[in-house]
């Protein structure tokens, strides 16, 4: 792709001759010949907010803070990890309704905030002997019931659900220890009942590699894999991602690894191929000297990692901050989207098309895993009137590590006015809801592009709509 960037330009150079560099803080814009404006990007290394990645605040979702939005401003994060809690209700056919009130009102909050949600059902973590390994799993029919009461919730409010966690099974929905957990046949049955019941939209991750192998098998062939092909289809496989709540903790990240016949190497590199195209999350459960700075950031690299407990483990992350690498985690963490050049056609006529090429890297760890709109915003520079041109592109596509190009031709509607516009790229979130919600638009790690208050990131300005012949 560097091949490719590089050849743009020697076009660009070419095509348009003479140029007049205007210099300011964030960019150098090309001002050319009557054909294009090309303009080059400064890339910024500042920690800010983004919605659906980053550092997870832990919260009872049933009970979530009216005022959980303040941790944007105080600590950068837009997740919060709504545990519904359960316990009260193991041996309750169904769930009361003043409960599942409650769950809704906390989806409300969330909205209301500015916030998604990793959802996590959880019947407790202590049996009769009192501690996790006595735990027992509810009956199942009284399981199957509660999941069924908060499938319509979850449909309702899929807008601020960042994904799930699959949970329900086993000590703090960890889907271990249980009898549950430990049979085959009864907890693939109860993965593809959670799918069913789990919007069709967000993934499911599971706790430990082993279980999405096992519950994938193609007998002697293997097992399922997501690839390229069917990433983002809907289909099981696709939709379900991994989550380790013991991450860089052991030789073994404390039994995620080596469950059922292959090695932590062999796992890593099937999480390593898995996680291109499903989420990966989690947190550190012990202090250990593999979750030291270095290889830390290689191992959140290699799996592709998008989200992570602000809180736990302590003493992993204040070595982080002593070590000197926390600054990094905060940026890299999920999806980090930098402009590099940017060319725009400069002159054009209502109901014309519009070519706009756009040169970018993410900087970040990881792709996007939910979808998000790719839209080209013109505003007029007179009357402040913004039209939105929808591109089609998918920006789960654009990789961790990755540099890509956005090339595009866009319709212009026949009732533009004519004048001067401003360009821009707006990243919205696809839900009716929450697309012109700037809290919940994906911002651009360059400096100065991006309006807080729309959610837009600027590209240029001076170009010119001209009057129909």
């Amino acid at each position: 792709m560097l091949a490719v960037f590089g050849l743009l330009s020697l076009l660009v150079f070419v095509a348009c001759g003479g140029k007049q560099l205007v210099q300011g803080d964030t960019r150098v814009e090309d001002v050319t010949t009557d054909s294009l404006i090309v303009t080059h990007y400064e890339v910024g290394d500042s920690i800010f907010v983004n919605p659906e990645r980053g550092f997870y605040q832990y919260t009872d979702l049933a009970r979530l803070d009216a005022d959980i939005g303040s941790v944007r401003q105080e600590k950068g994060i837009t997740l919060v990890w709504g545990r519904i809690t359960l316990t009260p209700y193991r041996d309750e056919g169904f769930l009361p309704a003043d409960f599942l009130a409650d769950v809704q009102r906390g989806f409300d909050t969330a909205r209301d905030q500015g916030m998604k949600v990793i959802v996590r059902g959880s019947y407790g973590s202590r049996g009769e002997g009192g501690d996790y390994t006595t735990y027992t799993d509810p009956p199942i029919q009284n399981l199957r019931n509660h999941v069924m009461q908060l499938a319509p919730i979850f449909a309702a409010n899929v807008d601020v659900i960042a994904l799930f966690e699959a949970g329900f099974i086993g000590p703090w929905g960890e889907w271990h220890t249980t009898t549950l957990a430990n049979d085959l046949e009864q907890r693939r049955e109860l993965l593809y009942f959670f799918l069913d019941n789990m919007p069709m939209e967000r993934m499911v991750v599971l706790r430990y590699p082993m279980l999405k192998q096992t519950m994938f098998s193609l007998g002697d062939d293997g097992f399922d894999v997501v690839t390229s092909t069917n990433a983002y289809s809907g289909d099981p496989v696709a939709r379900t991602g991994h989550h380790n709540d013991c991450f860089l903790s052991s030789d073994t990240d404390v039994g995620t690894y080596d469950r059922g016949g292959m090695d932590r190497a062999g796992e890593v590199d099937y999480l390593a191929q898995e996680t291109l195209h499903t989420v990966f999350g989690g947190e550190s459960c012990a202090d250990y000297e593999l979750n030291d700075c270095d290889s830390a950031m290689l191992e959140m690299s290699t799996l592709h990692a998008t989200y992570l407990n602000s809180g736990w483990h302590p003493a992993v992350l204040k070595k982080w901050e002593t070590q000197g690498c926390m600054g990094d985690v905060k940026r890299r963490l999920g999806a980090r989207f930098a402009l590099h050049g940017s060319q725009i056609l400069r002159r054009t006529r209502p109901g014309g098309l519009l070519r706009v090429t756009l040169e970018m890297e993410n900087y970040g760890f990881a792709s996007l895993y939910n979808s998000r709109s790719v839209e080209i915003v013109l505003q007029n520079a007179t009357t402040n009137r913004s039209w939105s041109l929808p591109t089609g592109v998918d920006p789960r596509l654009w990789k961790g590590g990755e540099q890509f190009l956005l090339d595009v031709e866009l319709s212009l509607p026949v009732e533009i006015e004519p004048g001067s516009y401003t360009a821009y790229l707006h990243l919205a979130d696809p839900a009716t809801r929450l697309h012109d919600d700037a809290r919940y638009a994906y911002r651009l790690a360059n400096p100065g592009v991006w309006d807080e208050k729309t959610g837009w990131n600027r590209l240029a300005e001076g170009m010119v709509i001209e009057s129909a012949p």
